[in-house]
């Protein structure tokens, strides 16, 4: 189910650069994204000692991932797809400006 309900918003196609960092266990600042038609919020995790990660906290359960989606393998081929996990499946991501 989509849950973008106004196709007036423009959607910008969102980069890693664009992703605000979280470092150790500060606070978290997100950008609100839509991530495969799902509105989440989301960003990227660094503890220092490890790999950072894709951090995306769903605002209804997502039907495959539930609340969150999380994975340190990632990367962005171009502007609005991320390749995420062993395999390189895809997700589309985006921001919505009203």
């Amino acid at each position: 189910m989509n849950n973008e309900k106004n196709t007036d918003n423009k959607k910008i196609l969102i980069t890693e650069e664009m992703i605000p960092i979280v470092s150790g266990n500060g606070e978290p600042k997100t950008i609100r994204i839509v991530a495969d038609g799902h509105t989440a919020r989301s960003f990227l995790l660094d503890r220092g000692w490890n790999s950072t990660k894709i951090v995306i906290l769903f605002d209804k359960s997502h039907p495959l991932w539930g609340d969150y989606f999380t994975t340190k393998h990632f990367y962005f081929i171009e502007p609005g797809s991320m390749r995420w996990g062993h395999n390189e499946e895809m997700m589309k991501i985006s921001n919505i400006i009203t």
